[in-house]
């Protein structure tokens, strides 16, 4: 059994209580010092502290992020595959 161990953060002005598992624990921490770095970034930008207005920033900059990734990833999967194709091909031709 993998036993959670509690996680205090502070997200944007927001306190946030958690409980993860240990190998969790350093990617947790890692996400929330991204989100306070994009927070102090757009409270700059748009010269606002309206939390509700940075935030939402934030999650549409790290939504893209999320999509620009996925993209990336499957065009990359796409090319693989499609050499790979190539490739089997190729071998099949020199197969007896």
């Amino acid at each position: 059994m993998n036993p959670k161990i509690p996680c205090n953060l502070l997200v944007g002005i927001q306190s946030i209580a958690l409980k993860v598992s240990p190998s969790e624990e350093s990617c947790v921490r890692n996400a929330a010092s991204l989100v306070n770095k994009l927070v102090r970034y757009y409270e700059k930008q748009t010269n606002s502290s309206d939390p509700a207005a940075v935030m939402a920033m934030v999650a549409l900059d790290l939504a893209m992020c999320g999509l620009k990734f996925d993209a990336e990833h499957n065009s990359l999967q796409s090319d693989i595959l499609e050499k790979n194709e190539k490739l089997l091909a190729l071998a099949a031709e020199f197969t007896v």
